[in-house]
């Protein structure tokens, strides 16, 4: 035992435990009871200065209604988790919250936080923390797990680790919880006040899918029928032109019967596209059996007639209504299909179908080809068409024409959000007439 001065005694008492060389204190605060401390070294005069320094920190807080011992963010968000449970029991939480919010906190917070005392995190290490959360899964340590385990409907399940930085999104999501958990750190009186926690981005870019303004659209068109003609109407198989400074050596070709059948199926994948909504894969998929109504009325008018597609694509299926305006081109290619193959499709056959009757793997090369020739390969943000513009281009055109959104997004399989992500913008045009009001002065 040590011999302490009167003042000393007053604080606190230097110790060592029996077959121990190390020095230990004890001291109390008035309502937290007796506090003892290990203070690491065999010297005397050592262990007096560190004992000070605990004594008058411990003083300090007790001063500033904290606790008087530190408490390390490991410990305190173990507790939290314990109240997160007991308030799932008690029904005051969801219970998916009592799932998802516990392991967030052990594999993010205190992954990152661990053992640092939690009334010394500061605005700086939120920050540093934001930038490590979002290189977790990609440089971190979550670029050695190979795959998520969860629970659902009381099965064990896997999932594969997605190596992207997370949505700014989510990370606010998730700084909701860490500033709940401060928040009930505050009123255990372990801290003060909880840091600020924000976070902060960069403008996201305009993600908007790349679409087609109705004049463009309407340039398209013209610029695929005009494709599906001989450049040179006569009945020789070139003609040879000369330029206006009369030198020649190059000539005009006939189109051959391959390419014009290429461009009139492409002609046809255009029209269907936009007035349909379909999916590129959705239209790979799409045989004539899932062109419901078509055989029935094959030989009436177009204004009599009406179909409906059986569409399946993107793990979704489900039935999608047309405008009428794309029946002349299933009969464009129901020609195509009959000249081929010199007999009527069979339910099975593909409706984009090669020559030979297999289905058209792709049509990307002639879409941009179509594209290059029209002028319109990138829209006004400088950002690449692909034929899924032609999706975007009918449920813009639906939009601004009025069409309910919530029709439209199930028409098109989708839903409200993906609706509001990128075509929000079109919604405006529903809405222009009351965005003027009676108020503006002569």
């Amino acid at each position: 035992m040590s011999t302490p001065t009167s003042q000393q005694a007053e604080r606190y008492q230097l110790f060592q435990r029996s077959g121990s060389t190390r020095w230990q204190m004890r001291f109390s605060i008035k309502g937290q009871g007796q506090i003892k401390r290990s203070l690491e070294t065999d010297d005397q005069a050592e262990a007096q200065r560190r004992a000070d320094a605990i004594w008058y920190k411990a003083t300090y807080r007790a001063e500033q209604g904290l606790s008087a011992k530190a408490h390390g963010f490991e410990a305190v968000a173990d507790e939290y988790i314990k109240l997160i449970h007991r308030e799932v029991e008690r029904g005051e939480r969801r219970a998916d919250q009592g799932r998802s919010e516990p392991s967030l906190i052990r594999r993010f917070f205190v992954g990152y936080f661990a053992q640092k005392p939690i009334d010394t995190i500061n605005e700086t290490d939120l920050e540093r923390y934001a930038e490590w959360r979002r290189t977790y899964w990609t440089e971190g340590p979550g670029k050695l797990v190979t795959h998520i385990e969860y629970e659902r409907a009381g099965h064990r399940l896997k999932r594969p680790v997605r190596r992207v930085a997370p949505a700014v999104s989510r990370q606010r999501a998730e700084m909701v919880v860490l500033r709940a958990l401060l928040r009930q750190a505050v009123k255990w009186g372990y801290l003060k006040t909880p840091p600020e926690i924000r976070i902060t981005a960069r403008r996201a870019p305009d993600n908007r899918r790349p679409s087609f303004e109705p004049h463009e659209f309407a340039k398209l068109e013209a610029t695929s029928l005009s494709r599906l003609a001989d450049p040179v109407m006569n009945d020789g198989p070139r003609r040879h032109v000369k330029s206006k400074n009369g030198r020649s050596g190059w000539s005009i070709k006939r189109l051959d019967d391959h390419t014009r059948r290429d461009r009139t199926l492409m002609h046809a994948y255009v029209m269907i596209g936009a007035f349909s909504g379909l999916r590129p894969t959705e239209m790979y998929n799409l045989t004539w059996g899932d062109v419901l109504g078509y055989r029935a009325g094959r030989h009436k008018p177009v204004d009599q007639r009406d179909i409906r597609l059986q569409v399946r694509g993107k793990g979704k299926s489900g039935k999608a209504i047309p405008q009428k305006a794309a029946i002349p081109w299933f009969d464009t290619l129901w020609m195509l299909f009959q000249r081929s193959m010199a007999r009527e499709p069979l339910d099975t056959d593909p409706v984009f179908a090669s020559e030979q009757g297999k289905r058209v793997s792709s049509v990307a090369n002639g879409f941009t080809q179509l594209l290059k020739a029209a002028g319109l390969e990138r829209d006004h943000r400088g950002i690449k068409r692909t034929p899924y513009s032609l999706r975007h281009f009918h449920i813009s055109e639906q939009l601004a024409n009025g069409a309910e959104v919530m029709d439209v997004a199930r028409n098109c399989r989708t839903s409200l959000v993906m609706i509001d992500k990128h075509y929000g913008q079109v919604r405006l045009e529903r809405v222009a007439d009351r965005l003027r009001p009676e108020w503006t002065r002569a």
